[in-house]
């Protein structure tokens, strides 16, 4: 008689790393602690974000410091000369960007307008809205990445590269259409590594 196999011996789960992407030249370090980043006096396609800060094991991050930064609606950040680089600005002027510290459940959540769509000049097309993360956590390495809209035309002319438009760090946004006084929500976790 065959002595019966052993059961294999499972791994456990990890998650799929989030890509890193390129920061480009408009992060400013330590920005203000606010959710809300966008000035009252400004319309456009409210939003909300929102997710978990994970670590590969799928564990949450508590008191995760999360960056957030893009353009306004028609596609210019805060601290952009009309040349496109980067100026100093003042805290108070610092109106498209803030901080988030996750709680002990590794949550984030932020409020912004959908930013627009911006001509690079470098390489001649129109770069899909997306919106800055910067993640830091004590024990994992910063993350620096982007997220991108499911439903933006842009998408597939982005600028070539892993440092550009990828279809893992698109948004689905919910409702799927924006509507006057709705809030259209959109959820993305962010997996850092040791």
């Amino acid at each position: 008689m065959t002595p019966p196999k052993p059961k294999p011996t499972l791994l456990p789960r990890q998650l799929r790393l989030t890509p890193s992407q390129v920061e480009g030249p408009y992060f400013i370090a330590n920005s203000t602690l606010q959710r809300k980043l966008y000035p009252a006096a400004v319309s456009g396609s409210a939003l909300t974000i929102s997710g978990q800060v994970l670590d590969q094991n799928g564990s949450p991050l508590a008191s995760a410091q999360v960056s957030i930064w893009l353009a306004d609606p028609q596609g210019r950040y805060d601290n952009q000369e009309d040349n496109g680089d980067p100026k100093p600005i003042t805290v108070a002027e610092q109106v498209y960007r803030g901080r988030v510290t996750t709680d002990k459940s590794g949550n984030y959540a932020f409020d912004c307008l959908r930013p627009g769509n911006y001509f690079d000049d470098g390489w001649q097309l129109w770069r899909p809205a997306h919106i800055h993360l910067k993640v830091e956590a004590t024990g994992y390495k910063d993350l620096t990445t982007q997220l991108y809209f499911d439903d933006d035309a842009q998408n597939s002319h982005d600028i070539p590269g892993d440092d550009f438009f990828l279809p893992e760090l698109a948004l689905q946004l919910a409702p799927a259409t924006p509507a006057p006084g709705v809030v259209q929500k959109g959820t993305f976790n962010l997996v850092l590594s040791k």
